[in-house]
């Protein structure tokens, strides 16, 4: 709730409509009027507003700082007129089940009344001089400003002013806030990153304090990236940081990568890199992976059009269950707080080279290794693997498993079809394929697997079968469909007889 008043604020009474049975805590904040300003005395203060302007900003501030910190209640008075010194000017209250969001919910709502809300202050001197506070140029260069911030990083040739303003306007996705996360996304913050989208569902746990250097004991049981997106804005007032409290998933990871301009992979599981990974690559858009176990770590770089092997290369005869077993991960797992920095660092910086354009092709196409053992790394060359259905054939694809894993909720094989009742079957015909119509069921339809369009309208119409020579590049189409909400799409499984080399 937010008001205006030219009454003087009764704080005790406010803080009773904060009282709630579920409300474990309650964080009021008072701003006084002072007797100073910048070193002038200040005998009292007018404070003017448009009201209807400012009981609407301040209306859709307070819904959603109670939007982004479920379960607290925020109300907020703001002053307006003649005031003296010693006045109460502003009230902000809020109560919570716990006190760590009502610290975090409150100093949010401190920083958006300051910046957004439409009222005008105007100080009065006891010379009688008066003056109105931060409405000119100058009296708003008094406070810090972005070129100070960036001063030490902007004399860089390698940034400049030209890089500081790529950065300003670069937009970057971290998935996950965890030991990887939260030394990217400090970095990427410290250095001016515009905007910075936190996705993470996880709550932060007393384990986790030891290398996820975003969080305070203070923080306990918040969700990860709402105290994280709170941490960075602390951290740099001039940039945007978003919190998204959910998981990533087949069904939102295209969303989320669309319009970024570099995406951090900073998650502990296989699934979820595999769904990030094709988002990204589907997008064009370049990801920062890392993946860390006890002491060791790697660093990988993958974008669509450069030389270097996808994702999919690396892991075409392995399940997700298989590489999970041999890299462990982070949620239980045994874990050397500096190995997680020193990758999670390395995803910053080069996220950075990314949007400076300072990158290069080498990121692009090798691994690196660290060793924290020893100090070693190692860089080791991706090679495109030519059965690759995502990556050597350039085929924009979203799986949702890694290839080779059974997923019945795709593949159907040739005895399912009746089931399916009407239905497409559509044969994928690469360049230098042909397809024979007498070894196919009638009302086959043939299409080049690159004419994505007629593809998707066919999906659109009915249920549809995709069928490929080997199953392989069908079943990849399919889970990008399906991601695209063709809910009734399926890969037919071990490929289709009727498709032959068109010399055969």
């Amino acid at each position: 709730m937010f008001e205006l008043t030219d009454h003087p604020i009764d704080s005790t009474a406010l803080r009773a409509k904060l009282t709630r049975p579920e409300a474990g805590a309650c964080v009021v904040f008072e701003g006084w009027v002072r007797n100073h300003h910048l070193g002038q005395p200040v005998r009292e203060l007018h404070y003017e507003a448009f009201d209807v302007m400012a009981k609407l900003e301040g209306s859709s501030i307070i819904a959603e700082i109670e939007e982004r910190f479920a379960g607290c209640a925020v109300f907020c008075v703001h002053r307006t007129g003649a005031l003296r010194v010693g006045d109460l000017a502003v009230w902000i209250g809020v109560s919570s089940a716990h006190r760590a969001a009502a610290f975090l919910a409150c100093r949010q709502a401190i920083e958006e009344i300051k910046r957004r809300l439409p009222v005008w202050k105007k100080e009065f001197h006891p010379d009688g001089a008066a003056e109105w506070v931060n409405c000119s140029a100058e009296a708003m260069a008094r406070g810090p400003q972005p070129a100070d911030y960036y001063s030490r990083q902007t004399v860089l040739p390698e940034v400049g002013d030209a890089g500081q303003k790529l950065l300003t306007e670069s937009r970057v996705l971290i998935v996950g806030v965890g030991g990887l996360g939260c030394p990217a996304a400090l970095y990427l913050a410290g250095a001016g990153v515009g905007q910075i989208t936190l996705v993470d569902s996880g709550k932060v746990e007393i384990s986790n304090l030891h290398r996820q250097i975003l969080f305070t004991t203070d923080d306990l049981a918040l969700n990860k990236a709402e105290a994280g997106a709170a941490a960075l804005r602390a951290r740099n007032p001039f940039i945007q940081a978003e919190a998204i409290s959910a998981e990533l998933s087949a069904q939102n990871a295209r969303a989320l990568v669309a319009g970024k301009t570099v995406v951090l992979d900073c998650t502990d599981n296989f699934a979820t890199r595999f769904v990030l990974h094709d988002a990204c690559f589907s997008a064009g858009i370049p990801l920062v992976q890392a993946a860390v176990h006890r002491f060791e770590g790697t660093l990988d770089v993958f974008q669509r059009g450069h030389e270097g092997g996808c994702l999919h290369c690396l892991n075409l005869d392995r399940s997700i269950a298989e590489l999970d077993a041999a890299a462990g991960n982070c949620a239980g797992g045994a874990v050397f707080g500096p190995a997680v920095g020193t990758l999670g660092v390395m995803q910053a910086s080069e996220a950075l080279k990314i949007i400076l354009g300072r990158a290069g092709e080498e990121p692009f196409r090798t691994t690196r290794l660290i060793n924290l053992i020893d100090n070693s790394t190692l860089s080791i060359r991706r090679a495109r693997d030519p059965n690759c259905p995502i990556c050597a054939k350039e085929m924009i694809a979203s799986a949702t498993s890694a290839p080779g894993a059974t997923d019945d909720s795709v593949f159907i094989d040739e005895a399912g079809l009746a089931s399916l009742g009407t239905h497409h079957l559509i044969a994928l015909l690469e360049t230098g394929e042909k397809f024979d119509p007498t070894r196919a069921p009638d009302g086959t339809i043939s299409v080049s697997i690159n004419d994505i369009a007629q593809i998707r309208e066919l999906t659109s119409e009915r249920a549809t079968v995709l069928a490929c020579r080997r199953g392989v590049r069908s079943a990849a189409l399919a889970r990008l469909l399906r991601v695209e909400s063709a809910a009734k799409v399926f890969a037919l499984m071990e490929g289709f007889r009727a498709i032959g080399p068109a010399n055969g």
